[in-house]
């Protein structure tokens, strides 16, 4: 702590990379508690080049510079980036909601930039983890191909929650590990009876007021309504391709190489995040590069496609015994 009223932290993330954040000590607890278990924190120690986050909270009417930052006009946050001396500036309005989350996203944004440049490993997805058995199962695919709901499913049956969305992939002591990041997860609400499930009390995120058909879960949240553990990374042990399907029936088929590589490359995400103006300011990896890296996962990790109803993804104990049998597949 720098002074009564401010929090200076070091942010690390997977591959040792590492984010300052300066922020009002009021808000540290509530970052702190988004940050928790994805994200190390620890005390200031800038590494050379590293970026930092800084939030001041504006109490009178004056505009701040920067650019108005955020999805809605009530979010009251505004951004400067200042590349010379890797600093996101962030000023926030004293009424505005927004402010805890808006500074989480943000420092997950640079280190999954930063990552992305320098981990030689690194692949990011258009996916969610779950851990059935201690086994990772990553869950790849695009909007309303039943990735959220297979991932809540499994979390309901018995699995651990990784990741709803932009899963990364890293090389570890064993083999790959997928990660998982602090943000949170889009639930629609159609899909919250067929799984059994019920909205937890008193979900916090504030763009819920904007939302008819879902709402935004954090990951502890999300822990409550499926009586689930949440793991920030696990070893993956395989991948699944879900696609929603007419009938009751559940189906499990096992993908060569070829057609694994192929469905993956269509769920990169290059840039690793939605954010242009700080994509900009970092260095991807060759697209040959990350090629290579797909041909490698599809060689050593087993894929499957998953064709299931809502109501299929219900049943738990016959959920259970599919992915058994996905985490024992040779």
């Amino acid at each position: 702590m720098d002074s009564e009223d401010t929090v200076t932290v070091r942010c690390t993330g997977v591959a040792a990379r590492a984010v300052e954040a300066e922020m009002p000590a009021e808000f540290w607890p509530t970052i702190e508690e988004q940050l928790a278990g994805f994200v190390a924190v620890g005390p200031p120690n800038s590494a050379e080049n590293a970026w930092s986050v800084a939030l001041s909270v504006k109490t009178d009417k004056t505009r701040p510079t920067g650019a108005h930052y955020g999805d809605y006009d009530d979010t009251l946050i505004w951004r400067e980036i200042d590349g010379e001396r890797r600093v996101v500036r962030l000023a926030a309005d004293a009424s505005s909601p927004y402010t805890s989350i808006h500074v989480v996203r943000n420092i997950r944004t640079l280190l999954r930039l930063d990552v992305a440049q320098y981990d030689a490993s690194a692949l990011f997805l258009h996916a969610g983890m779950f851990a059935w058995r201690g086994h990772g199962v990553a869950v790849v695919g695009n909007k309303r191909s039943g990735k959220t709901s297979t991932v809540l499913a499994a979390a309901a049956a018995g699995a651990d929650f990784v990741s709803n969305d932009d899963l990364s992939l890293h090389r570890g002591p064993g083999g790959l590990v997928g990660q998982g990041w602090p943000r949170s997860v889009s639930v629609r609400l159609d899909t919250l009876g067929p799984l059994g499930l019920t909205l937890p009390a008193d979900i916090t995120h504030p763009a819920n007021r904007h939302r008819t058909d879902a709402r935004l879960l954090m990951p502890q949240e999300i822990s409550r309504m499926t009586r689930c553990r949440i793991v920030p990374a696990a070893p993956l042990k395989a991948v699944l391709f879900p696609s929603f399907t007419g009938d009751e029936k559940c189906t499990l088929r096992r993908l060569d190489e070829e057609e694994t590589a192929e469905r993956l490359l269509a769920n990169l995400l290059t840039p690793p995040v939605k954010d242009d103006d700080l994509s900009a300011r970092f260095a991807p990896p060759p697209e040959e590069q990350l090629a290579d890296r797909v041909r490698h996962l599809a060689a050593v990790v087993p894929a499957f496609s998953l064709h299931q109803s809502l109501t299929a993804l219900g049943l738990r104990a016959e959920l259970a015994g599919v992915l058994d049998r996905v985490v024992t597949a040779p």
